[in-house]
């Protein structure tokens, strides 16, 4: 017998792409799912539209944010799920037929404390911005290579709209009350902090809709200020051993980062790669690496860093 699917979406505002959302859902080859949406105070006609669906298909649920933001919706969206598997979807993205299927069958498969992700490709009315090219490209290598915890710091290793896990893994793991902005990448914090295995399908599972209105480029909290403020707070809590902290390369993103650690109250101190053989006279440092070269040099570093014992996702973190 085939498990429910809880499919949650927080959305504010999604009037002009929430009939592909929901179409994309509909034509799914797994059938035994629901669509929890949480309308997060639209001033458009996204409820309207919502309702209308909701006649027409009984696996929709429309619910209101009592609070506001995407955290409140996503808690929201979780305590009126009732499948045993919960994946979330955003409102202006579109799932391939194929995704719960493939997706759900992985998850069967595996371990408890598991979330299973897939591919993502952009898409958009107009060009894909080369930035996005770029993560897109990134993300994708990271999940087939299953390099997702080594790479933590540097980028969200997850697409906010393109996982699922067991709703009991999730709640167990404190699902999405404590949260903080940007909430995918926290939620990604929360099952490395939980010791989650990540499984990747090695298929597009996502149409990811790049446009001027995605929340991404117009909200504070999915800035680059807000990105570094969390994952270095996270990696203080989680993997920071209070040993001498270095930071390869001097450019924006270091001085950001030394920025923000020092009102931690934590020490860092800044090299610029010409100088990197100097880590060696440094007894047992952490590193981060707040450059991010060509493949053949990254693996120079690689081979070099373990040449002196110092092993990536342990003693050292690309940022």
């Amino acid at each position: 017998m085939e498990a429910l699917v809880s499919i949650i979406t927080p959305c504010k505002n999604a009037a002009p792409w929430l009939l592909d959302c929901y179409e994309s859902i509909k034509n799914q080859t797994y059938s035994k799912w629901e669509w929890v949406v949480v309308d997060d105070h639209s001033d458009d006609s996204t409820l309207e539209l919502l309702y209308n669906i909701r006649e027409k298909d009984s696996r929709i649920h429309v619910h209101s944010n009592a609070d506001k933001g995407i955290i409140s919706a996503l808690s929201t969206a979780l305590s009126y799920s009732k499948g045993e598997y919960i994946t979330r979807m955003d409102a202006d993205d579109k799932m391939p037929p194929e995704r719960l299927s493939q997706m759900v069958n992985l998850l069967k498969k595996s371990s408890k404390n598991t979330v299973v992700t897939g591919l993502v490709k952009y898409f958009s009315t107009e060009s894909v911005s080369n930035g996005y090219l770029e993560y897109q490209n990134w993300i994708n290598q990271i999940n087939l290579s299953d390099q997702q915890w080594n790479q933590i710091y540097r980028e969200c290793v997850i697409a906010s709209p393109n996982w699922i896990t067991r709703k009991s893994d999730l709640i167990d793991c404190g699902g999405f009350d404590e949260l903080s902005y940007p909430e995918d990448y926290d939620l990604v914090f929360q099952w490395y902090k939980n010791g989650f295995t990540i499984q990747t399908f090695p298929g597009i599972t996502l149409h990811w809709r790049e446009h001027p209105k995605r929340t991404s480029r117009t909200s504070e909290n999915y800035q680059q200020e807000a990105f570094f403020g969390l994952k270095l707070k996270r990696f203080i809590e989680l993997d920071y051993k209070g040993r001498p902290l270095i930071i390869w390369g001097n450019n924006i993103k270091s001085k950001l980062a030394q920025r923000i650690l020092k009102k931690h109250k934590v020490n860092v101190t800044i090299q610029d790669l010409q100088d990197f053989k100097s880590i060696e006279s440094i007894k047992d440092p952490q590193l981060l690496i707040a450059v991010y070269p060509t493949e053949t040099e990254r693996i120079q570093i690689i081979n070099y860093l373990n040449s002196i014992n110092l092993i990536e996702g342990e003693n050292w973190w690309w940022l």
